[in-house]
């Protein structure tokens, strides 16, 4: 496997490894925590956040179990940040951070980042406040006297607490002692000042947590008979909780709404900016094409200037001024600058400096019913610096010289390739059919189905002039004519491979045609003698105008049948509800898909669709959105999984996910580091672990850490 292309593999190793791990992990322990942890680590998440939901109603005092439970929220795109706040006040005061991080140690990524901080500011929150921490203490030593029966020490330590503490529980527990030596009155006065601190939902739970083993009339003074005044009107402990939850509710809402508010103006101050900048990206294609043709004008104009002669011949004189015909040809000539800026293959040059930018993809000599577009720009790609620790291996080196070898030119001399394909999804749906069924699409075959169809076609575009007839013979290729115009029938290459059947119709005959010096279109004989006469076509398609010419390559799809076959998308059963709403917004409604690579020190990767109405895209982006949320919380947990050199760039690639809607069009992005190719680069073992294929031996223990954290032991 060519470490070029390892990078694409490893997010598909990470998830077989998991699905290996989950296998073996089906016992089910009877603690409960266990249980709950259990049923997470074999995927099972909504019983894990039930059990662990149960617990918290018991009133578990574990603050493990609320650490958990809001880590599955987190998952499911809820936030998880009250329970992480009562896990670290329970932490606190049962002094149990060693427990709770060993729970934690797989945990990584913005869910932990996001429990450290509320971790820190429960332990900062007693260290700023001496008094604090000790009334703590003082409440423990009272709690623990009152239970070995001695109500008279634990009523003077919880009167001590309630002096100068605010925590409700010190009340409701000072009450509950009084209660229990026979001071009613007190107690009553107690609960009521209990009732008056009990301000917030998390203050009810904590509250509920010591009151668990009050039971009969003690309880029933504290919940029907406790009352205090709010707002004017006498409520009870249960109406004031309600009151509480509503009012946090209404915080959230409000935030909620807030927060969308925000990111709504923040997505169309983006959409401007790239409104903008597609419309100055076109504007300079048209004005940069514009002057280059009145410079080629000029330049044809006066043949005798384009006859090749020394420099010194022609301007011996350094000092005098460069004659006009000299100074257009070399401002053409600067468009495509040979500096050797890629230096590889035994010295070669490398690649020239291209002068494409954003656009619409250049259509012209593709089949008018092009449905099926291919683009790449293979020496702006071996250019960039994520391909730079590719082209530095000895084995790049060797497969570029064996094809240099074969065809007679560099790749780092292709400015453009670009193939259209008429009719495609005619061609692909029996394939679509036949993996339907089982059987699986030999990509070599369907190669060959493509290009021996007469409605194929593929522009090559150098970066420099080509003497063709020279390259031709030196290749073996056979001179012929259509219209007085020269192609060539290449050589037949044998496929690689099993040989073809004796009863396999023959491959078509393969013809290049030179449209000009570095225009050159590939196809089969019949294509090329249809296309000569035909000429270029149209440069420009609608159907593919969401597709651009800056990326470094591009597989696109444009068809009226993507319509009916996204409409024929099954109702998914049991899938994620972001699922679900994705595809309920594109059934039916695509038009057209893509992906895009664009290639600078990093790979950014966009998939998109192309849909036939733009509330169908907002509706689909919503869903993403949710999804790309979703993926960010349960990516630490995953990638905790994978090796340690890759797991930086890997976190990386996922805090980069995105996605957008543009009037029909939405893409989901992903940024690849180009530290990951040479992470891979340099530590090839990576993809080929010991003891076998990834997964490990049969038998053996699962490889790496669960998806969830593993049961602990007190």
């Amino acid at each position: 496997m060519k470490r070029g292309t390892l990078f694409l593999l490893i997010l598909f190793v990470l998830v077989f490894r998991e699905s290996v791990s989950l296998a073996g992990q089906n016992a089910v322990a009877p603690d409960p925590l266990d249980a709950s942890l259990t049923a997470w680590q074999n995927g099972d998440v909504s019983t894990a956040k039930e059990l662990l939901s149960r617990l918290i109603a018991d009133g578990s005092e574990d603050a493990r179990v609320f650490y958990y439970r809001g880590i599955l929220l987190e998952q499911f795109g809820e936030d998880g940040g009250n329970d992480f706040q009562m896990g670290a006040k329970l932490e606190t005061q049962f002094s149990t951070t060693s427990l709770v991080n060993r729970a934690l140690e797989k945990i990584q990524g913005s869910v932990r980042l996001k429990i450290q901080k509320t971790r820190i500011a429960a332990r900062n929150a007693i260290k700023a406040d001496p008094e604090t921490a000790r009334l703590k203490v003082v409440y423990r030593d009272a709690l623990e006297l009152r239970r070995q029966g001695n109500l008279a020490g634990a009523i003077e330590l919880l009167k001590e607490t309630t002096a100068s503490g605010s925590d409700p529980r010190y009340f409701y527990m000072y009450g509950v002692t009084l209660a229990e030596n026979g001071q009613t009155d007190d107690a009553k006065a107690a609960f009521a000042e209990g009732l008056k601190r009990e301000q917030t939902t998390g203050d009810a739970h904590l509250v509920s947590i010591a009151l668990s083993e009050v039971q009969g009339e003690i309880r029933r003074m504290i919940e029907e008979q406790t009352q205090i005044d709010r707002g004017g009107e006498l409520v009870t402990r249960q109406t004031n909780n309600r009151e509480n939850q509503r009012s946090a509710l209404m915080s959230q809402d409000q935030l909620l709404a807030d927060a969308n508010a925000a990111a709504e103006a923040v997505l169309e101050q983006q959409q401007s900016m790239e409104e903008a900048r597609t419309q100055a990206a076109a504007d300079a294609i048209l004005a940069e094409n514009k002057a280059r043709e009145e410079l080629e004008n000029k330049i044809n104009e006066r043949p005798s200037v384009v006859a090749a002669v020394e420099p010194e011949a022609a301007n011996p004189d350094p000092d005098a001024p460069m004659p006009a015909d000299e100074e257009m040809t070399d401002a053409l000539a600067s468009t495509k600058s040979d500096a050797p800026t890629n230096p590889f293959l035994n010295g070669s040059k490398g690649a020239s400096a291209s002068s494409l930018t954003a656009g619409p993809i250049d259509m012209a000599w593709l089949p008018a019913d092009t449905d099926y577009l291919m683009y790449a720009r293979p020496a702006d790609l071996l250019n960039s610096g994520f391909m730079k620790p590719v082209i530095e291996t000895p084995e790049f080196e060797e497969s570029m010289s064996k094809l240099t070898a074969q065809s007679g030119i560099l790749p780092t001399d292709l400015e453009s390739v670009t193939l259209g394909v008429g009719n495609a999804m005619g061609m692909l749906l029996p394939m679509v059919a036949q993996m339907g069924s089982g059987q699986p699409m030999d990509p070599a075959s369907a190669s060959q189905q493509f290009m021996k169809a007469n409605n194929s076609m593929m522009v090559i575009r150098t970066n420099k002039p080509l003497d063709i007839a020279q390259l031709m013979s030196a290749t073996g290729a056979t001179e012929s004519t259509q219209d007085e115009k020269v192609y060539y029938l290449l050589k037949a290459v044998e496929p690689a491979g099993p040989p073809a059947p004796a009863n396999a119709p023959p491959q078509p005959p393969m013809a290049l045609f030179p449209v000009d010096e570095s225009t050159f279109l590939l196809s089969t004989e019949a294509a090329i003698q249809a296309a000569i006469p035909n000429g270029p076509g149209e440069s420009a398609s609608a159907g593919f105008g969401f597709v651009s010419s800056g990326n470094h390559m591009v597989l696109a799809f444009s068809s009226p049948l993507l319509a009916a076959m996204s409409g024929s998308i099954p109702e998914p059963q049991g899938a994620p509800p972001q699922v679900a709403a994705f595809l309920a917004a594109i059934k039916g409604n695509v038009s057209g898909a893509a992906l895009q690579f664009e290639a600078g020190a990093d790979l950014k990767v966009n998939i998109s669709l192309n849909l036939t109405e733009a509330s169908a895209a907002t509706d689909a982006n919503a869903a993403l959105q949710q999804g790309v949320m979703m993926a960010k919380q349960m990516a630490p947990i995953l990638l905790g999984q994978a090796p340690p050199e890759v797991q930086p760039s890997l976190q990386q690639a996922v805090g980069s996910l995105s996605s957008n809607a543009d009037k029909t069009l939405v893409t989901a992005s992903l940024n690849v580091p180009g530290s990951l190719v040479q992470v891979l680069k340099d530590n090839p073992q990576l993809m080929n672990p010991p003891g076998g294929p990834p997964g490990g031996p049969p038998g053996g223990p699962p490889p790496g850490a669960p998806l969830a954290p593993r049961p602990l032991q007190q």
